[in-house]
């Protein structure tokens, strides 16, 4: 994710946020960031899932259902992989994904790095 921009830190910043002010629930149906990730580019989404799913690869997610659990986990399990195998792990820009599945599959993937506490620097 060498060429990460600022949008796609503030993404990531705006899940953590969130996150932390009101829980899992509430930042999963958030207008706000729900916002932020509509408005956002698919490469910009695509580098914050990227971060998240680096920062969740060894650790559980919450149990949930649905497309964005789904998400989350596709993309947890691929960054452990690329960790394990010693490769670059990078999340391809979608231009038909749905912004809001993303954007809950983002909170899934804080979610589980906050339980475990090992959020990287950003």
């Amino acid at each position: 994710m060498a060429d990460r921009t600022a949008r796609s830190l503030t993404l990531v910043r705006h899940v953590r946020w969130k996150l932390h002010i009101i829980g899992h629930h509430d930042a999963a149906q958030s207008r706000f960031l729900a916002s932020s990730w509509r408005t956002s580019t698919p490469q910009d989404r695509a580098d914050a899932l990227t971060q998240l799913a680096r920062d969740a690869a060894d650790r559980p997610l919450l149990r949930a259902s649905g497309p964005a659990f789904t998400l989350a986990t596709r993309l947890r399990h691929a960054a452990r992989e690329h960790a394990v195998a010693g490769g670059p792990f990078a999340v391809e820009a979608d231009e038909a994904a749905d912004p809001v599945v993303q954007m809950r599959a983002a909170v899934l993937l804080a979610h589980a790095a906050l339980r475990g506490d090992c959020w990287s620097d950003t």
